[in-house]
């Protein structure tokens, strides 16, 4: 876990519980990239309909090229996103 501070599961009201909530449906947990965000929700829910908007629209790539590239960037980077 990060030194930053976060918004415990428990204590999340509003967009970042609906986000949470979100989070830990898909995953079966609330991921520490989610909860290192939690202080800013506006903003965390900015990105991710960033994320969905280039992962999911229609474009030149498919789906499994996009998260492809996903992978392997992170992988570069470093991240076990």
């Amino acid at each position: 876990m990060s030194w930053v501070k976060t918004v415990p599961e428990a204590d999340a009201k509003g967009l970042l519980k609906t986000i949470y909530d979100e989070t830990a449906a898909k995953n079966g947990r609330v991921l520490n990239l989610v909860k290192v965000q939690s202080l800013r929700p506006d903003t965390m829910a900015i990105g991710r309909s960033l994320y969905r908007h280039l992962m999911d629209q229609p474009g030149g790539l498919t789906k499994l090229e996009r998260v492809a590239i996903a992978t392997v960037v992170s992988k570069i980077n470093g991240c076990f996103y």
